[in-house]
């Protein structure tokens, strides 16, 4: 038996990893071998591998398990993607053809690789800022061709001016797909093909004239339920629910008070009708229970997983479907079916388990196979039929030669082969910085991707191009976008600050602005999760309300002209005197709003350092960062850290000050006797 004949599958599950081998006889699928093995830790969540290295080791199992009974070495494996963040886009294409020209398949692949780069825009411009940022293409199924206006289920060999396509597309994370990659490359294989779970399943249990009819696939696995629904001859639409088998296991555990593999087994026992089931409790005691009881006791589980795949399929289908095939190793849970059917308000008899009656068409295996829980692993090998028993292809990758078992390949597959990460093929946008803009959350995404360079054979080509034999393809590799750093000056509109001289005192006006509650410059770069506080000061009325004192009311002049209007925009250079008399003895008024007081005249009484103040009367009142600029502190010689306490409680720069306050601002080195201010005796 030569490694180049077979089919090698592997289906990583929530449960387990499962392995298939087969070979093509005769247009057939014909299993050899099937291995399957549990995970021993949660390694993968709701479809998603999250422990790259432990299912990689589960995976291993498998694939040694298989070598062994087949006695040769596997190389290429056949995966599905599956996944919590399913992004489902339909598009459409068209474009010219010469008439005198039948239609190829290189033309399909250009039609299709344009629909998706469409769907793939469509999809970035209506992500949100929670959604993961780099998405690639998993699958995609043709919903319908169209040659000058007519629609077809093919266009191959057909003439015409204008052809176009509607295709449903699905997109996984970045991430999903390369956890993927990167543990098939851990076991020594190169992926030959992948698939979307639910197109597997649905290539294996509904056959191609079924989809004529309106209906609808679940594969109920342990993590999530993967859903497709077919209608007129294709499949128009997937989607997914985070809910499957694990939830009904979780019952079991709850209501009978055992771990996770009995509940399994508990599980296993209803499922296959045993009329009483025998358990024994995480104390080691032994029970047992009636199957009617049991059922009675999951229940209301059972029915919140129905309702939920119906609402999966009505999501997609936007009617009840007229049947429902349900497969997976959940998909036997008893009552399961008739739920479903009732949460649709269709015919109990329209919903059931899928399996042989279709199976067996176009696959020879052990009966056992060919039964639901198997539908995906080999729905996979089914689906890869189409590439396989062809000649090698051998194509030139940067001056190496790659070769493939297959009719065709892609440059996205020659790629993988070659070793290149998807990282280096798409880019990845730089880093985003999220920060505190005045008490509200701000995003600064980074820069995106400088696209990677495909020539074959000289001209420029996509990721999706049909190669050929002898086909030589230059790569140059993707550069990821620039991490976001932002400045201050750029998150803030019309950032301008300037000096005025206020009574004789130069002091700041137009844009003030700290950072973590330190003054900042308009060149400091903003960090992630920095606190960045702003404040305009653009009027004569917002600079005197600032500055306070009792001067603030009187009349003034601004560059020596008298000025009535306290809403006069301040200009670079601007010089405010008082009409009728000097303003006092400050040196700073805007250094040093806090004036000596006792307990008597309007304003907030404070203990500021120790000592008694009384804060000018602002209506927008005081936060602790307002009195940084009147305390000891240089942040460019520290001395430790900054201690911000109101009654004697650590708080942030942006706590409210009430009258009556015991406020406290110093280095954590300091010594209570050097609390000094910056300005002497203003309180």
């Amino acid at each position: 038996m030569k490694t180049e004949d077979l089919l090698f599958v592997l289906d990583i599950g929530t449960r387990s990893v499962i392995g298939v081998v087969g070979k093509v006889r005769d247009g057939m699928l014909e299993v050899l071998c099937v291995e399957s093995v549990e995970h021993s830790a949660r390694a993968v969540v709701d479809g998603q591998i999250e422990d790259i290295e432990q299912t990689a080791k589960i995976a291993r199992q498998v694939k040694a398990r298989i070598e062994e009974q087949i006695g040769v070495p596997l190389r290429e494996v056949h995966v599905a993607a599956a996944g919590r963040v399913l992004k489902t886009e339909r598009a459409s294409y068209e474009m010219e053809l010469d008439p005198q020209q039948p239609v190829n398949a290189k033309d399909l692949v250009v039609l299709e690789a344009n629909a998706i780069q469409g769907a793939y825009e469509k999809l970035v411009a209506g992500l949100q800022e929670t959604d993961p940022a780099d998405f690639c293409n998993v699958g995609h199924t043709v919903v319908e061709y169209q040659l000058d206006g007519y629609a077809f289920s093919t266009l191959l060999g057909h003439r015409g001016r204008k052809v176009g396509v509607e295709l449903i597309t699905t997109f996984l994370p970045s991430e999903v797909v390369e956890s993927l990659y990167t543990t098939m490359s851990m076991l020594g294989l190169s992926i030959a093909s992948m698939t979307l779970e639910p197109i597997a399943a649905m290539n294996a249990v509904v056959p191609k004239e079924l989809r004529l009819l309106n209906v609808a696939l679940v594969d109920v696995g342990a993590g999530t339920s993967d859903i497709a629904v077919a209608d007129k001859g294709s499949v128009c639409g997937y989607t997914m629910v985070t809910v499957a088998g694990d939830e009904i296991t979780e019952q079991l555990m709850q209501e009978f008070l055992v771990d996770f593999a009995a509940a399994e087994q508990m599980k296993f026992d209803a499922s296959a009708g045993k009329q009483t089931i025998e358990y024994e409790d995480v104390l080691g005691l032994p029970y047992t229970v009636e199957l009617e009881e049991l059922l009675e006791r999951i229940r209301p589980t059972v029915e919140n997983l129905a309702r939920q795949i119906a609402d999966g399929i009505l999501s997609v289908n936007g009617d009840p479907p007229k049947a429902v095939f349900m497969v997976g190793g959940g998909s036997r849970t008893p009552g399961l079916c008739q739920m479903v059917a009732q949460a649709l308000s269709i015919d109990e008899k329209r919903v059931a388990t899928g399996g042989s009656n279709y199976m067996k068409r176009q696959v020879q295996a052990d009966k056992r196979y060919l039964s639901a829980e198997y539908a995906t692993p080999i729905g996979i090998a089914v689906t890869a039929m189409a590439t396989s028993g062809g000649e090698s292809l051998s194509v030139s990758l940067n001056g190496s030669r790659l070769h493939l078992m297959g009719n065709s390949m892609t440059v996205m597959e020659a790629l993988r082969l070659g070793g290149y990460q998807y990282g280096q093929i798409m880019g990845r946008s730089g880093k985003s910085v999220v920060f505190e803009y005045n008490g509200e959350r701000r995003l600064i995404r980074g820069g995106l991707p400088t696209l990677a360079e495909i020539q074959v054979n000289g001209e420029l080509a996509g990721l999706s191009a049909l190669l050929q034999a002898g086909d030589e393809i230059t790569f140059i590799p993707a550069k990821d976008g620039t991490d976001a750093a932002p400045l201050l000056k750029e998150v803030v509109d019309n950032w301008f600050p300037f000096e005025v001289e206020l009574f004789g005192e130069t002091v700041p006006a137009g844009s003030r602005g700290w950072i973590n509650g330190i003054p900042a410059h308009g060149d400091q770069l903003i960090q992630p999760m920095d606190q960045v506080v702003i404040e305009q000061i653009p009027t004569i009325g917002k600079l005197l309300k600032l500055a306070g004192g009792e001067k603030q009311s009187q009349a003034i002049a601004v560059n020596g002209v008298a000025c009535m209007n306290p809403e006069q925009e301040l200009h670079p250079g601007d010089q405010i005197t008082l009409l009728e008399e000097e303003w006092g003895t400050r040196s700073d008024p805007m250094q040093a709003p806090v004036s000596q007081n006792d307990q008597k005249g309007p304003g907030l009484h404070i203990q500021f350092n120790g000592r008694t103040c009384v804060l000018p009367f602002k209506e927008e009142g005081y936060q602790l960062f307002h009195l940084l600029n009147y305390v000891d502190i240089d942040p460019q010689n520290p001395q430790g850290e900054i201690v911000l306490l109101r009654n004697e409680r650590a708080v942030s720069y942006l706590d409210q000050i009430q009258d009556g306050d015991r406020v406290e601002i110093h280095w954590s080195r300091e010594d209570a006797s050097e609390r000094l201010f910056r300005i002497p005796d203003i309180c």
